[in-house]
């Protein structure tokens, strides 16, 4: 009876102790999310095609988050770690032969974020089933002729607290699977396609060692440069 007691106890202190944790509420919290990119602003058979990225994928864990992404055939590459519990951001940009990183903290990415005005978010009572799971829709409304109404899915089924707290969709309270954004003039849309769960290296988020560092300024000014080009 005395052994049965305590083991009774010991399982009550644990169940009692992880009651909150992601895996007693169900939410995936460690994987990868793989989206399909559109530009809607572009000819997809235009001379630009086949220049623009088609995919981009997202992997997370532990409060981090990578966004990679490729373009010009592996020309341009972007390789975004994000600490959301940290609030901090290392942003690799590589162009050929050329590399570089900055780290950026909520007063620089006002400066990468320049031109995106802060939109009113309107919440629905909208749902729908996105890469299998459940999201809820919400309606982004700029003060802006030239910047379209855009629907943004979100889920609060996979657990990475405060994931847009970076962008101008930072009140939106989930993991989001399908909206739009502008970034230096290039419109996108992102769609999750598929979410694979699984144990993440941790060593993915970590900053890459043949970078060079650079002012957030200077990362600011080739990323213009770049991306302008490809809005084009």
């Amino acid at each position: 009876m005395r052994i049965l007691s305590t083991s009774i106890a010991a399982f009550l202190l644990i169940f009692s102790s992880g009651c909150n944790s992601d895996l007693l509420d169900g939410r995936m919290d460690e994987g990868v999310i793989e989206y399909a990119l559109t530009f809607p602003d572009h000819d997809p058979n235009g001379l630009m095609a086949g220049m623009l990225p088609e995919s981009t994928t997202l992997t997370f864990a532990d409060g981090k988050q990578l966004a990679e992404l490729s373009a010009g055939m592996g020309i341009f590459r972007t390789h975004m770690v994000v600490d959301n519990k940290g609030r901090a951001m290392d942003y690799h940009m590589s162009m050929m032969s050329k590399k570089i990183m900055a780290h950026l903290v909520p007063r620089d990415l006002e400066v990468i974020n320049t031109g995106i005005p802060k939109p009113y978010l309107l919440f629905t009572n909208d749902v729908d089933t996105i890469a299998g799971f459940a999201c809820k829709r919400a309606v982004a409304i700029f003060d802006r002729m030239d910047l379209p109404e855009v629907d943004i899915w979100y889920t609060e089924e996979i657990a990475l607290d405060n994931a847009n707290w970076f962008g101008p969709f930072s009140e939106v309270p989930g993991v989001m699977l399908s909206y739009e954004m502008v970034q230096y003039g290039l419109r996108m849309r992102l769609d999750a396609v598929k979410v694979t769960p699984g144990k993440v290296d941790p060593s993915k988020f970590n900053e890459k060692p043949d970078y060079e560092r650079v002012d957030p300024a200077v990362l600011h000014h080739d990323m213009a440069e770049v991306l302008g080009a490809f809005s084009m």
